[in-house]
Parts: structure tokens; sequence; C-alpha cells
């Protein structure tokens, strides 16, 4: 030490230098000095700690432990990593690990601290994802000659050993000799190295039986880098590999049948999305078959789908796994060499325990078919519009009636306009009456506008189911209050997203609206409730009315082409039908519920599922 410094000074530029917390406190329970590090840590002056007696900082659950360790300081003993925890200004605490030695003759006690919060958080994740993977999985330690050292309960399941029976031996116990010698070589030359291995392992339980585990083996390190001990978790894969094994069995059934009906097969694992075809679906995609290669993944098999069908077949897919509800879609497909034809598919759930492991089905080129039924949709397409023209029709009288109502408004309102050319507050009165009734107009024709547009063919877009209900509730409003039945809408769903082609689902909502109105308005409570709701079946929307009800042997003939229940000149006969007809195009249902009071029809939409939704 040079002798123009003083020991103070020099203790004074350590203090002020050092990023350890650095204390020295006395036996009255103060401290005496602070490191800036320590201020800087808890958010405290150094004048706070230095009045403040330091076991007020301390957590009350570690006052007693803390009073012990000073005491042993006081006897002239040290203290060595003693953790407790340390209050800040702003009321939260931190841990610290202390470590301090006595001056036996000033009597103070020389303290340096570690803020080990940090760590002890990463411990603690540490701890509980070590515990959380060995409750998990089956789990064992070996030692770097390969013996068992540690063994968890699932371990001792699945091989049927008792820890006694595994504890000092190898895993090689459970060989069941089903494995080349090179298999296992191969395992330890990489472990052996330092590198992770991973990898399928056939096993022998105790009582003779075998299983399969897939298994990842993890070298640790100690402190001087060499390999100390070997982690192992398995995951039982017994079940997914006897199923492969079964399916490649009858795999060689399917290819021969289905090349003589013409009809191939596929099948779907759920859990890794792996799809196996038999011959004849490769032949029906345009797909060479080359031994050897795996048939298209998940992702890559809806590809061949045009992009147009996907959602259909994404939402089947999603409702078989989910719901167990096995399926039937005519869909597109695009060949390898770019023809586009028409397709069957058909999907069903395989489930163990509850839980849909597979799925499987068939695929049926259709193209000739569909051919055909193209000419008839022309003429169903037709028989559809002029269900429309008749409605808008019967609307036409209600609709005049809805009209005239606000023209009155803004002709009156244009007449007294004359005289409130000096009455500034009356005359934007009556200019916000023409603006609203010129509103109520815009949105009746807009709505008729649209009802009566032709389309050839569907146009299938994204829409609101409440906003489509919206709007057939304008069209049947002027019904409604023609014939004095109560109309009421309400919905429980704020986002009832569906894909459609809107005109078509409007006009069977206002079907459906008609057909009630029909029935009730001879009743004496005239009333028709049109429900929105959401069910595990999809959006359900119903329509009841107050009507006398359908007798039981007519029932099962509503949905029949040309049949009505209505009086001669009242109805075409085609509403029912065609509004079926509309739902299955979109993959909807509707239903009569048989249980329901008064007449009342269900009608079940799938929503809307954009491809990463559905995956």
């Amino acid at each position: 030490m040079d002798e123009g410094l003083s020991p103070k000074l020099d203790l004074d530029k350590f203090f002020e230098m050092t990023a350890d917390i650095l204390v020295i406190a006395g036996d009255d329970g103060y401290f005496k000095k602070v490191s800036p590090s320590f201020c800087n840590t808890f958010g405290y002056s150094e004048e706070e700690l230095l009045a403040t007696p330091f076991l007020d900082f301390v957590h009350p659950d570690y006052v007693a432990g803390t009073l012990a360790e000073l005491e042993g300081l006081v006897r002239g003993e040290l203290t060595i990593d003693f953790e407790n925890l340390f209050r800040q200004a702003d009321g939260t605490y931190r841990s610290l690990s202390w470590s301090a030695r006595p001056d036996p003759e000033t009597g103070l006690l020389y303290c340096v601290a570690r803020d080990v919060t940090e760590l002890n958080y990463t411990r603690r994740r540490l701890q509980q994802i070590y515990d959380a993977l060995t409750a998990e999985t089956i789990f064992a330690v070996t030692d770097c000659d390969g013996q068992l050292i540690e063994v968890n309960d699932r371990y001792c399941e699945i091989s049927g050993y008792t820890p006694d029976e595994l504890i000092g031996k190898t895993p090689a116990v459970l060989s069941s000799g089903r494995h080349p010698p090179e298999f296992f070589e191969e395992m330890w030359t990489t472990i052996a190295s330092g590198r992770v291995w991973s990898g399928l392992i056939e096993n022998r339980r105790k009582d003779g039986s075998l299983y399969f585990v897939q298994s990842t083996i993890i070298p640790m390190n100690d402190d001087q880098g060499e390999v100390s001990n070997y982690l192992a978790f398995h995951f039982d894969t017994t079940r997914h590999v006897q199923v492969k094994r079964e399916l490649s069995k009858t795999l060689q059934m399917l290819n021969l049948t289905g090349e003589i009906a013409k009809v191939g097969g596929w099948e779907m694992n759920v859990a890794d999305g792996e799809i196996t075809w038999t011959d004849e679906t490769y032949a029906i995609f345009g797909i060479p078959r080359q031994p050897g290669r795996p048939a298209p993944t998940h992702d890559e098999g809806l590809q061949l789908f045009v992009e147009e069908d996907r959602h259909f077949l994404l939402s089947a897919l999603e409702r078989c796994v989910s719901h167990q509800t096995p399926y039937s879609l005519d869909l597109r497909i695009r060949r390898q060499d770019g023809e586009i034809r028409w397709v069957n598919t058909s999907g069903y759930p395989n489930s163990v325990d509850g839980q849909v492991v597979t799925v499987f089905g068939a695929i049926q080129d259709i193209d000739e078919r569909k051919k055909t039924q193209e000419a008839y949709e022309a003429e169903r397409m037709k028989s559809i519009q002029s269900s429309k023209l008749a409605s808008l029709g019967e609307m036409a009288a209600g609709v005049a009636h809805e009209i005239n109502n606000p023209l009155s408004v803004i002709y009156g309102s244009t007449q007294l306009m004359a005289r409130y050319l000096e009455d500034p507050e009356r005359m934007v009165s009556r200019i916000a009456e023409i603006e609203k009734s010129s509103r109520r107009i815009e949105r009746i024709v807009n709505s008729l506008r649209k009802f009566s547009r032709s389309d050839e063919g569907h146009n299938f877009e994204r829409h609101d189911l409440n906003e489509l209900v919206r709007e057939a509730l304008i069209l049947v409003d002027a019904k409604s209050k023609r014939h004095m039945t109560a109309l009421t809408y309400q919905s429980t769903i704020d986002d009832a997203w569906i894909r459609c082609d809107e005109v078509e689902i409007e006009q069977v909502v206002v079907n459906l609206i008609n057909n009630a109105i029909d029935a009730a308005k001879d009743s004496d409570d005239a009333r028709v409730d049109v429900r929105l709701g959401a069910s595990e079946r999809g959006f359900e929307l119903s329509v009841t009315d107050t009507g006398p009800g359908l007798p039981d042997d007519i029932r099962e003939r509503i949905f029949e082409p040309f049949f009505t229940t209505k009086r001669g000149g009242e109805g075409t006969g085609l509403g029912l039908s065609i509004t079926k007809g509309i739902l299955d195009d979109h993959n909807a249902t509707i239903v009569l519920d048989e249980d329901a009071e008064h007449t009342r029809f269900v009608v079940t939409f799938q929503p809307w599922l954009d491809e990463e939704e559905a995956a």
C-alpha cells in the first residue's frame, strides 16, 4: 500500500468500485457501511439503510434463521452461503446469499452478498421441468458404463421389473433380440461422442411380451466436460406400431379390391398426419406410384383439391376427429396433369379408448356422373329463380306500402320546408326526417335488388349469418305487418361466419319465415320467433311459428317437390324442397323439431374454418 493512501480511503474506493453487495454491520443490529451496489439493487439510500435495523428488511419467514446465523457470528463462527429474503424499496423481496466473517477486536461483521433471485428461479423452473419429464415419460438414468442408477415408476410398469431388479443392470435386460448388433453399436457411438440419439426400440417385458418405445438418450457431462451419465426418455408407441402393421396387411387386400371396383382407399394418422394410399387412389389423382416413396402428407394431400373445395374437406375432417362424425363429400381435385375432375371422398373415425387415432375412407372418380348432374342443376336453378320471383310477387304489395310511408314523409317535409326558411331549427329537423326516410327506402330497395339477383352457379364467400338473417327480415317485415304477425329475432352469437352463397341462404331464410307467417297468421297469438345460437353441431338457426302445427301423416312429405299444405293459389309447393336442396349444396341440414310444441324448423350451418384454424 502506498504510504500516501489511508486504509479508509482504500476501503471507500473498493466499496464504490465493486459490483458485489458489500456490508459492514455491527453487533448492535445496524449496518455501519454499505456498498453503492447495495443501494442500487434495493432502491434505498445509504442513509435509509444505516438508520434502520437490518432485521427490519428481512422477510418475516427468515427473521428467526437470520438471528440464529447472527448469534453464530457473534460466537466467532463463519457464515457461508446463508440465504434469506431482503425487502426492496418497492415492497418486493429478492433472494440474497450471505457469506460473513466477524472481527473479534472491533465486533464488526464483514459481509458479502450475492443476488441469487434469478438463479433460484431458474433452479425451480429446471426442477419443475425435471419433475414433469420424469412423471410423464418412461425415464431412466445410467452411469457412463450404461448401468441403470435411476428408474421411475413408469419404467417399471411397462417393463414389469421392480427397481431392485433393474438398478445395477444395463438396459440389455430388456433386449427383445429383434435388433441387429449394428443398431446398438450406432447408438453407443453416438451418445459416447456426446451427441443425442433418438430411435424406436423394441423391448421385451419380464413376462416375455414385446413392447415398443420411441427413445431419446441425452449424454450429461461433468465439470471437466466428460460424459458422466445418460438420461433416457421413452414414449410408449406399442399401439401405434401394432396398428401400422395391421394396416400394412389389410392394404394389400384393399389394393386388389379397389382396382376391381375403381375405388381408392386411404387412411390418415391423426397424431402426425401421415397418410396411406391404395394403388387405385394414386391412379385417381394421376400420380405414379413409386416404390419406397410414401403417400403425400396431410397438407400435401389437401393441395390436390381445388382451393374452393378445401374448406369443406377441412371442416368435415375436423368434425370427424372431434365428434367422431363420418362424412361423404363430392369435391374437385386437380390431377397431376392439370385436369380437374370430380371425386366422392368419404371418411370414418377409428377410435381407441374413446379417442380418434386414425381416419380412413374411400375415394371414387365421379366426374361423368357430375357432368350429368350439372345439366340437372341448371334446370334446378331455373326452378329456384322461379320460386324467388314468386316470393318477390308476394312481397310486392307490402314492399310498396313500406316504401310509400317514407315517401309520404319526404313529400310532406319538402312541402313544409318552404315555411321554415326563416326557422333554421325546424329546417334542420325536416332535413333529418328526409334523410332518415331516404335511408329506409335505400335499405329496402337494396335488399330487394340483392334478393332478385340471378347468378349462374354458386358464389360461395365468407358471410355473417346474423347479417343475412337481418336482410331477410327486412324483406318479410311488410308481410308480417300485413298479417298482424309479431316477428322477433334473437341471436346469442356475435360473429356467425359461414361459407355460402348469400343470395341463396337469404332465400332460405325468407322462405322459412314466409311459411311460418302463413301458418301463424290465423292463430290467436300470431307470432314467429327466429333464433340463432351455437351447438356442438355448428350454428343453429330456428324458425318457430304459433300455428296449429303439422299433422303426423304429412310430416314425412314436407320436403318432397311440389308438396304443399297451403290452400290452392297460395303457394308453389317448391319452397321446402328448394330450401333443402340449397342447404344440401351448403353442407347444411334442415330438420323439423318433433319435440317442439309448435312447428319449429332447425337449420344447422357449419362454421367458417380457414386452413390454419382447421389444422
